[in-house]
C-alpha cells in the first residue's frame, strides 16, 4: 500500500509544530499497517459470518478489537 504523504503531512501540521519528512514517512508506514490490520480483521469477521462482503459493522468490530 502506498498512501500519499501530503494528506498525512497536512494532518500532522495541525499540531502547530514543524514536521520533518522522515516523521511524515514513519507516520505513513504506521498508518498503512493499522489499515492493513483492520482490513484483515474485517475480512475475518465477514468470513466468520459466512459473508463475502465486508460491512461497516465488520470494520467497527475490528477497530474495537485492535485499537
Amino acid at each position: 500500500m502506498d498512501l500519499p504523504l501530503a494528506p498525512i503531512k497536512k494532518i500532522l501540521k495541525r499540531t502547530n509544530m514543524r514536521v520533518s519528512n522522515g516523521a511524515v514517512k514513519e507516520f505513513t508506514i504506521y498508518v498503512e499497517q493499522i489499515i492493513a490490520d483492520i482490513a484483515a480483521e474485517s475480512v475475518a469477521n465477514a468470513k466468520r459470518n459466512k459473508r463475502k462482503t465486508v460491512s461497516a459493522s465488520d470494520v467497527l468490530a475490528a477497530k474495537r478489537k485492535l485499537l
